[in-house]
């Protein structure tokens, strides 16, 4: 008899090992899921503010009359030269100082001619870039009235 219940035991441990391994396995499985998901989910949000503040200082260059006034009022942290401005966000894409910044948006622009202008605007980590915007701006000449 009890060569029986040893049996049935040994066979229902050997159950319960199999059932512990494979929810193991699931489960590492599903985190792993979770991981990568998450790390989907950073990269994609990056990605989409980036787009949003590079495009918005896109608008700007593209009306190149008041570009720097507005981005001084914009962005009252970056560092605004001639050629090129610097502007640093957190983490949580705010505007900030640079020794508080997790991305940098650096806009560089120079002229071909009196009426053309090339910008780049990009945005990075520090480490990659995550969005770039090329283009050129055409200036229309002006006529003023009384001259």
């Amino acid at each position: 008899m009890k060569k029986g219940s040893s049996r049935r035991s040994n066979l229902l441990l050997m159950e319960i090992i199999l059932s512990v391994l494979f929810f193991t396995a699931a489960s590492t499985v599903c985190l792993q899921v979770f991981v990568r998901a998450s790390l989907l989910e950073k990269d994609t949000r990056e990605l989409d503010m980036a787009v949003r503040y590079v495009s918005s200082a896109a608008e700007l260059l593209s009306r190149p009359e008041h570009t720097m006034e507005h981005l001084r009022t914009l962005y009252p942290d970056a560092q605004i030269e001639e050629q090129e401005a610097h502007i640093w966000f957190d983490k949580d894409f705010q505007s900030c100082q640079k020794d508080e910044s997790s991305y940098e948006m650096s806009i560089q622009f120079s002229s071909q001619d009196t009426h053309t202008i090339e910008w780049i605007v990009s945005i990075s980590d520090g480490s990659k870039e995550i969005y770039q915007l090329k283009g050129t701006t055409y200036q229309q000449y002006t006529l003023s009235y009384g001259q």
